[in-house]
């Protein structure tokens, strides 16, 4: 068959109904950490013959591990995490283990690409770079942890028509992908409806200025559960985080907690801000829980709060990274299918940082409040021991 124009790829994948990423294995002859049926292989075929596709450009070459040397004629079987280290702690590595118990039994290794920058003004442009690096090794697919800015939506919906692409707890605002994450408004409803029952009236919320969808989702709980108790949400106690969720807007929280009729409890965004938050309190002579109750969102361990339990609301990152790595197993095997979003539950974790009713706002001299006892603590949470986890990154 003549064709009056170049064949690619892409035509023969769109008349084979499979992604570009199965005719590149078929038509090299190649695993790319694949597996394509007899059935699928014979319709590729037929498919390049009834177009008059011949391969005109050398592969690329596989990505070889240092120190290791693949076996002759045999690529890495990669799916790549693409997750930035300031996430760290337990909600890196149960998310990395979650997607590696799903897919190390499938022949499949993830591999960990750090996407963080020191300057979040370079953070879209470290993402850019990890999304390339998957796409241009044959990478067998991507699990996503979107940076949150808009820069890289038209390449992550290029990539994502060649290859699986995984979102996990954000979404990507325009392109159809498969989602994995946490009911970020039910849980932020949940906290704050937490520190109503209570007994409070003035609850703040810390959020980030450039908001990523789970930012408004929580955003939304905190305010639909202010409503449905009858309290009206004060625009002073919106608290930011700045620089796409990287520095706290300090000043912002003095302002808040000094005024007169300040807050009396706060919901973080994140665990990630109740050190600085914490340090702010304490600044202005506030304690915590005994002047004002904290809660947090991901119950993830944090330095800094060596004397503080925090009550948060706890995600499930190795069921969410678990499903996400079955999306990447389904999306290989049916790259056609509409895209799936699953959600899980948060749930609510109390622990002494919201452990006491409403305190009354007033400011009491400081040889009155050295003399107010703590309040008890409320019975122990039982938490299993976390287990060491070693994670590959390429930066």
């Amino acid at each position: 068959m003549t064709t009056s124009k170049t064949v690619t790829l892409k035509d023969v994948a769109e008349r084979a109904h499979v992604s570009q990423s199965v005719v590149s294995t078929v038509l090299n002859d190649r695993q790319n950490g694949i597996f394509v049926s007899e059935g699928t292989r014979r319709n590729v075929l037929q498919a390049a013959e009834a177009l008059g596709y011949a391969a005109r450009h050398r592969p690329l070459p596989p990505v070889r591990r240092p120190g290791r040397r693949a076996p002759a004629g045999h690529d890495p079987h990669l799916v790549g995490v693409l997750l930035g280290r300031r996430f760290g702690g337990s909600l890196f590595t149960d998310t990395f283990y979650g997607v590696n118990a799903a897919l190390a039994p499938q022949g499949y290794h993830p591999l960990v690409l750090d996407t963080y920058a020191e300057a979040y003004s370079k953070a879209s442009e470290k993402e850019a770079e990890c999304l390339r690096y998957a796409h241009e090794n044959n990478f067998a697919g991507i699990v996503l942890w979107h940076e949150g800015d808009t820069a890289n939506v038209p390449l992550i919906r290029e990539i994502s028509a060649e290859m699986p692409v995984i979102a996990i707890d954000r979404r990507v605002p325009g392109v159809p992908l498969d989602f994995v994450g946490t009911d970020n408004y039910a849980g932020a409803y949940e906290a704050t409806r937490h520190l109503i029952q209570l007994g409070h009236t003035r609850i703040a919320h810390l959020t980030r200025l450039e908001s990523t969808a789970a930012a408004v989702e929580r955003l939304r709980g905190y305010q639909q559960a202010l409503a449905d108790a009858g309290l009206e949400a004060d625009p002073r106690h919106i608290l930011l985080a700045l620089d796409r969720g990287r520095r706290l807007d300090a000043n912002m929280v003095r302002q808040a907690f000094a005024a007169e009729d300040r807050p009396t409890a706060i919901f973080l965004l994140a665990d990630f801000w109740a050190p600085p938050v914490y340090a702010e309190l304490r600044g202005l002579g506030l304690r915590v829980p005994e002047d004002v109750a904290l809660v947090g969102f991901d119950d993830v361990i944090q330095p800094g709060l060596s004397d503080l339990e925090l009550t948060s609301m706890a995600q499930d990152f190795e069921g969410i990274g678990r499903t996400a790595g079955e999306c990447v197993l389904r999306r290989i095997a049916q790259p056609g299918a509409p895209p799936v979003t699953q959600v899980f539950p948060a749930r609510l974790v109390v622990r002494r940082s919201s452990g006491v009713a409403a305190p009354d706002p007033s400011p009491a001299p400081a040889e009155e409040r050295a003399a107010v006892p703590a309040a008890p603590a409320p019975p122990p949470v039982s938490r299993s021991p976390r287990r060491k986890r070693s994670v590959a990154v390429v930066s």
